[in-house]
């Protein structure tokens, strides 16, 4: 008689309440009653999951980690598989990512000999993941086994790549420079992410935010930044005009070149955090650093300035012959936003320095 006389009063003086605590208590039934009811009801209403017909709405994104690399790499064919499911008129994108306990056969066995097999799993959860939740139409994501993950496949009609499955696992690498692949605004910032970044960069601080972001990396090494000329641009700018905020590599190396940048404001907490990262990107007057995985979610961002240095030349020809798009030399891809540049060559002082004065008018 309490609890009834409880929900009566609850019903009166908070409607909005009282329907949320009904529809909590048949999801989540806390007595016999509710209990029986909620049986009841998926006897005439079974899982709708189970009866989707082939998850019509969806399409399914399966990155298979024995076929392609646990890298910022995913943020490039995550969008094109969003591009796909544009294209295929679907709602959302299910991303399922087969884990691999042995990677010794992987297709980027140099890779994983750079940086470890147990390295795999912690960028699964801490890069991958994250990566993913930067696009708005991202329904679930399942992280299985390749078993497993054979058997969700079945469950789909729209599979990238066409025609993954136990007969024929295929790699989720293609040319990106398909015609058509042309930019579209996608990823967005939560607003959780974006409050913190104005916590840490508050408008009242009207100083020009300048990231710079490094690379410091034991894979293709060539294609790290030269910390000396960063360090020595940034000690030029004004420091009552512009605000530089350097952006460390995610790695144990990168955690290393703190000790040489350590003068400088360093909000390493973008290194930990994708979304922090964005946000931070979103945020800045102007961000700039060489060619590499993490820049790349400013490039694929509306109206966020961002100068890349591109040390195309530098690479190794195994290496670019591996790229899933047409290299021009010193040109952004296509589907990067208008807002983001691309320059060929090094990155020493004096190429910052003009990079800089050139795009900062």
């Amino acid at each position: 008689m309490k609890k009834l006389w409880t929900a009566l009063n609850l019903l009166f003086s908070n409607p909005r309440r009282f329907v949320y605590r009904v529809q909590y208590e048949f999801l989540a039934p806390s007595n016999w009653r509710a209990r029986a009811l909620r049986r009841v009801y998926c006897i005439f209403v079974p899982n709708r999951s189970v009866i989707s017909n082939g998850n019509e709405d969806r399409l399914l994104f399966v990155y298979d980690t024995l076929l392609n690399p646990v890298t910022f790499d995913f943020l490039h064919y995550m969008y094109y598989a969003d591009w796909l499911r544009r294209r295929a008129g679907k709602t959302h994108v299910d991303i399922l990512l087969v884990s691999r306990s042995n990677l010794a056969n992987s297709h980027e066995e140099s890779y994983v000999a750079a940086v470890g097999s147990d390295n795999i799993d912690w960028r699964l959860t801490n890069l991958i993941i994250p990566l993913s939740r930067l696009f708005p139409s991202v329904g679930g994501v399942y992280i299985l086994d390749e078993k497993e993950g054979f058997e969700v496949v079945k469950g789909y009609h729209c599979v990238h790549p066409e025609g993954y499955g136990y007969a024929s696992p295929k790699t989720a690498i293609v040319r990106l420079d398909v015609p058509g692949l042309n930019y579209f605004s996608v990823l967005t910032v939560c607003d959780t992410a974006q409050k913190i970044v104005e916590a840490y960069f508050p408008a009242s601080d009207d100083r020009r935010i300048v990231t710079i972001t490094l690379r410091t990396y034991d894979y293709i090494s060539c294609r790290n930044s030269d910390i000396a000329s960063w360090v020595d641009f940034a000690s030029e700018l004004d420091p009552l005009i512009y605000r530089v905020v350097f952006v460390p590599d995610a790695s144990k190396d990168g955690v290393a070149t703190l000790r040489e940048i350590n003068k400088f404001e360093i909000f390493d907490s973008a290194c930990w955090n994708i979304e922090l990262r964005a946000a931070l990107y979103q945020r800045a007057w102007m961000n700039m650093g060489v060619v590499s995985g993490p820049l790349a979610i400013s490039g694929l961002m509306e109206q966020v300035r961002t100068i890349m240095i591109d040390r195309t030349l530098d690479y190794p020809a195994d290496y670019l012959a591996g790229i899933p798009v047409e290299i021009v030399p010193g040109k952004a891809p296509n589907f990067y936003s208008s807002s983001c540049h691309f320059y060929l060559g090094k990155d020493n002082k004096e190429t910052i320095l003009k990079l800089f004065n050139e795009f900062a008018e």
